[in-house]
């Protein structure tokens, strides 16, 4: 898949052009004689690594994460195989990015649809604690509730879970990065690097060159 294609799927993801992406995808598709599918989970970045989930997640579009979960299992609550949990340079996942923005609704899709809670960014930070790091109360109580129905889950299973997980102040407790940075994380580590991403992902200005 060549640059101009990548950057158009990104492009209709991040700007919420539902319809758009969708007919694009359909005619590359035919042309490439690759599933739509397919076509999605290889588009990323080759800078940032962020996939169309990372950019319609962070940006609150639900109903493109449910056009983008349906293109291989036809529902709109599976995920396209390999995207759901795709983590971009920073390890960040489209669920870190839905989390610290607050958008609950797309938080709740991509938990049902089999987002992996656990995963830690390069910062040391799960989505719970960027949640709650960013002041989104709703979304951290909503996921610790999940959380809770997991680990229920898992006991009645009788699996382990190897080791307890990981969650909010879990990740300071165990000697992660100070918040400012300041316990010597890299660059790309700092949430100033994290900040920067996310302006890059601002849709008020989307553009194909944006």
């Amino acid at each position: 898949m060549d640059e101009d294609t990548v950057d158009e799927i990104l492009y209709l993801a991040r700007a919420n052009e539902v319809n758009e992406l969708s007919t694009y995808l359909s005619d590359v598709s035919a042309h490439s004689k690759q599933s739509k599918a397919e076509l999605v989970a290889a588009a990323a970045d080759p800078y940032s690594k962020n996939t169309a989930l990372h950019y319609a997640a962070a940006n609150g579009h639900v109903d493109t994460m449910k056009l983008l979960f349906s293109l291989e299992t036809g529902k709109a609550s599976a995920p396209a195989s390999g995207l759901i949990n795709a983590v971009n340079d920073a390890g960040n996942t489209a669920l870190h990015w839905a989390a610290l923005n607050g958008h609950l609704e797309c938080v709740k899709l991509l938990v049902q649809a089999g987002a992996d809670v656990t995963i830690i960014n390069k910062a040391g930070h799960d989505a719970v604690f960027e949640a709650e790091i960013n002041d989104k109360g709703d979304v951290v109580e909503w996921l610790l509730g999940a959380v809770e129905e997991l680990e229920k889950g898992i006991g009645q299973a009788g699996e382990s879970s190897g080791g307890e997980l990981r969650f909010a102040m879990g990740a300071a407790s165990q000697g992660e990065p100070a918040l400012n940075g300041s316990s010597g994380t890299s660059a790309e580590g700092t949430v100033e690097d994290i900040r920067r991403q996310m302006d890059n992902m601002n849709t008020k200005d989307a553009s194909k060159d944006g």
